[in-house]
C-alpha cells in the first residue's frame, strides 16, 4: 500500500500541478462548496498532491479519475450543502469510501470527487448493543475499535472493503451464516436525501428507503453512518490460509465440495480460490471458525500438503488481517469481477470451474492478464436470517466471484468479453447440473458495470426500487454520480 501511495503521489505531483493552473468547468462549484462547509470538513486540489491522491485511492487503478476537487465532509450538515450546490449546477461527482468498486466511474468522477475518509466514528452503545459506524471506515479498523470490547459486527472479510459500499451492497461476511448479510444486521442509516434533507431511516421510520438501502447502493442520496446490531465475540477464532500447489487443486475442490454438503455449523467457513497462472491451476483457502478450537470440518484437508498454512487460534483482528489482500493494489492495474450464485457446490460445477481456470491461463500472457480468479464461498442457510432487502437473499444463494485484473487499456474488451463468456460457460453448467436458480440474481458488490436491475434485483423488486427513486430524486440528482441503473 505505501509503495502505490508514493508512485501515485509523484505522479499526482506532476500531473496535478499542471492541472491545478487550469481550472475545469467545475472548480467554481469547488470554491462554492468550499466557502459553505463548516471547519469539520475539507475541499481538496490537485495542488495537494499526497492528501488529494490519498483521497481518491482505489483498489484497482482503472477505477481512478482526476477530479477537479476532492470534498472531504466531516458532518452530516456539510455533506447537506454540498449535495444541494451539486444538484442545483448539475455538477458530476462521486462517493467513496473504501475505493474497492472495480467499476470505472462508480466511485470516481472527474467533477466533486467526496470522500467520506473523515467519517470514521466507530461507538459502541452504553449497553454496547449496537455499534454507531461512519461509512468512511474500512472494515479492519472497525475490527480493531471494536477490539477487547467483547463485541463485533458483521462486515468485510479481508483488508481494503470499506464500511460504506460494501454494507450498501449487500455484504457478505464471515458471520453471514450466523446472522445473515451485514444489511441485515443495520438497525438504521443515517441518509442525506438527494434535495439535502438529512434523515434517519430504519425499519419503521423510511421503511421503503430501508428496503432500498439494502442492496441499491448509491442510488438513493449518501448514507454517512449506520448503527449496526453488535454480537458477542469469542476472545480467539480458528483460522488463517492455506496455499496449495497445482498438483493438490483436485483435492482442494473435492475437499469444498464435501464441506459444503457436510458443514452444518453457522460458525464454520471456508473460502476456496482457485487461481490461474503460467505455471498453471493453484488454489487457496481461507478457513474461519468463530471459536478457538479447529472444527471437525476442516479435516476434509488433513490429508491435503501445502505449500503455506497460517491456520491457528488467535483473534479476530488478527485473524482477518493476515490475508494479504492489499499486494493485489500493486498489481490490479485493470479489472473486473462478475457473479452468479448457485443453490449447491457440485462436485461437476466445481470441476468446470477448474476447467475454465485452466484454459484462460494459457492464453492471458498473450492479452496482459494478470490475475485470473474464483471464489467458491459456501455457507449454512444464512437466508433465515434475511431481512427485506433490495438484494433478495432469503434462499440463501451461494455467490461465486469471478476477478480478473489485466494490465493496458486496449486489453478491456478481450477481458470483458472473456469474462462475460466464462460466466455464461458456468451458468450452463449449474442449469445442466440442476443447482441454478431463477430466481436468483446478481449479487451487487461482485457484478460488472453493465447488469441490469432485473438481474441485480429481479423484476419486483427494481420495479419497487424505480418507484422510491422517483419519489425521493424526482430530478435525478444521484444519477450526477455513476452506478448501476435503476
Amino acid at each position: 500500500m505505501a509503495r502505490l501511495i508514493s508512485l501515485l503521489t509523484a505522479v499526482a505531483a506532476v500531473v496535478g500541478t499542471a492541472q491545478a493552473t487550469l481550472p475545469t468547468e467545475w472548480t467554481p462549484i469547488c470554491k462554492e462548496i468550499e466557502a459553505k462547509i463548516s471547519k469539520a470538513s475539507d475541499v481538496i486540489y490537485p495542488i495537494q498532491a499526497s492528501s488529494f491522491t490519498s483521497a481518491i485511492t482505489h483498489w484497482f487503478w482503472s477505477s481512478y479519475e482526476q477530479p477537479s476537487c476532492v470534498f472531504a465532509p466531516g458532518s452530516a450538515e456539510d455533506v447537506s450543502v454540498a449535495l444541494q450546490i451539486i444538484g442545483a449546477t448539475k455538477t458530476p461527482f462521486a462517493v467513496q469510501s473504501g475505493g474497492h468498486s472495480s467499476n470505472p466511474g462508480f466511485s470516481s468522477t472527474k467533477g466533486v470527487h467526496i470522500s467520506l475518509k473523515k467519517l470514521d466514528q466507530v461507538k459502541l452503545s452504553a449497553d454496547k448493543s449496537v455499534a454507531e459506524i461512519g461509512f468512511g471506515n474500512i472494515w479492519t479498523d472497525v475490527y480493531k475499535a471494536l477490539d477487547d470490547t467483547g463485541k463485533n459486527v458483521v462486515g468485510g472479510r479481508v483488508p481494503g472493503p470499506g464500511v460504506g459500499g460494501f454494507t450498501l451492497g449487500g455484504g457478505y461476511s464471515w458471520k453471514t451464516s450466523q446472522y445473515g448479510l451485514t444489511c441485515d444486521t443495520v438497525k438504521s442509516y443515517e441518509l442525506v436525501l438527494p434535495n439535502g434533507t438529512i434523515t434517519r431511516v430504519s425499519k419503521t421510520r423510511n421503511p421503503d428507503l430501508f428496503f432500498a438501502l439494502k442492496g441499491g447502493l448509491n442510488r438513493f442520496g449518501i448514507v454517512t453512518s449506520a448503527e449496526f446490531y453488535t454480537h458477542d465475540q469469542p476472545e480467539k477464532v480458528y483460522g488463517g490460509l492455506g496455499i496449495y500447489p497445482t498438483s493438490a487443486v483436485d483435492k482442494v475442490l473435492n475437499a469444498t465440495s464435501e464441506f459444503s454438503y457436510l458443514n452444518k455449523d453457522p460458525r464454520t467457513q471456508i473460502i476456496t480460490t482457485l487461481e490461474g497462472g503460467p505455471l498453471g491451476t493453484t488454489s487457496f483457502v481461507l478457513f474461519f471458525h468463530d471459536g478457538p478450537e479447529k472444527p471437525a470440518s476442516f479435516e476434509l484437508f488433513d490429508d491435503i500438503t501445502p505449500l503455506i498454512k497460517t491456520v491457528k487460534s488467535q483473534s479476530f483482528v488478527s485473524f482477518v488481517q493476515t490475508f494479504p489482500a492489499q499486494v493485489r493494489e500493486l498489481t490490479n492495474i485493470r479489472g473486473g469481477f462478475i457473479s452468479f450464485s448457485t443453490t449447491e457446490l457440485s462436485r461437476t460445477f466445481l470441476e468446470a470451474i477448474r476447467e475454465e481456470t485452466d484454459a484462460i491461463s494459457k492464453i492471458m500472457g498473450l492479452h496482459g492478464g494478470i490475475t485470473v480468479s474464483y471464489d467458491i464461498e459456501p455457507f449454512t442457510k444464512y437466508g433465515e436470517h434475511a431481512t427485506e432487502s433490495a438484494f433478495p437473499h432469503t434462499e440463501s444463494p451461494l455467490p461465486l466471484n469471478i476477478y480478473f485484473a489485466w494490465s493496458l487499456p486496449k486489453n478491456d474488451e478481450f477481458w470483458y468479453a472473456r469474462m462475460n463468456q466464462t460466466h455464461e460457460t458456468l451458468k450452463k453448467v449449474a442449469i445442466d447440473d440442476g443447482i441454478y436458480s431463477d430466481a436468483f440474481t446478481y449479487y451487487p458488490n461482485y457484478s460488472l458495470f453493465d447488469a441490469t436491475p432485473q438481474e441485480l434485483y429481479g423484476n419486483e423488486n427494481a420495479a419497487r426500487l424505480a418507484r422510491i427513486r422517483d419519489q425521493i430524486d424526482p430530478n435525478r440528482i444521484m444519477e450526477l454520480a455513476g452506478g448501476y441503473k435503476i
